[in-house]
């Protein structure tokens, strides 16, 4: 009844990621001929959302996570530089697709796995969970970083797979916190 812990509530940030996620799954596997410059851009604003996402529950994360909220924090801005590069340059984007995306795939993935701890308090289903889809996410970026010019000619499929487990974890994590 009294808790000192502060509510989150349900998590309109995370639940809007995981959904542009989700459809933007959808249209990078779905059309296949979208141009890689498209995907450039349109992983710019999706990395900016991210960061931006990190961002806004620094300060509430901070309370479960004590200091480790920290390296949320230097991962939001890594996300949000990557997300300026991608819209910015994105022909330059194109040209570097596989490693950005790759170190943004195993970034955004550490930084979920770092601080995956608050979920225990709202069930040990929510943090297996979002621990199996956060290791998932890692070992995609690690497979990209492996490889990149296989990474390019699958781009579609392996940049569409990471945004469905990307997607499913934050919506999950929307309501884990409500």
């Amino acid at each position: 009844m009294f808790s000192l812990r502060p509510r989150w509530g349900f998590d309109w940030h995370e639940f809007i990621t995981g959904v542009l996620s989700l459809v933007a799954a959808y249209v990078v596997v779905g059309l296949p001929k979208v141009s890689l410059t498209a995907i450039a851009v349109l992983f710019g604003f999706l990395a900016i959302l991210s960061g931006l996402t990190t961002l806004s529950g620094v300060a509430k994360l901070r309370d479960f996570v004590g200091n480790w909220a920290n390296a949320a924090l230097i991962f939001a801005m890594i996300d949000l530089l990557i997300g300026l590069f991608f819209i910015i340059k994105p022909s330059s984007g194109i040209v570097v697709l596989g490693y950005v995306v790759a170190f943004w795939f195993i970034i955004d993935a550490i930084e979920r796995l770092v601080v995956v701890g608050h979920l225990r308090d709202f069930g040990t289903g929510y943090f297996v969970a979002s621990i199996i889809l956060d290791s998932l996410s890692l070992l995609l970026g690690i497979l990209l970083l492996i490889n990149p010019v296989i990474a390019m000619v699958s781009v579609t499929w392996l940049i569409g797979l990471y945004l469905i487990i990307f997607g499913i974890n934050a919506i999950i994590l929307a309501f884990a916190r409500r």
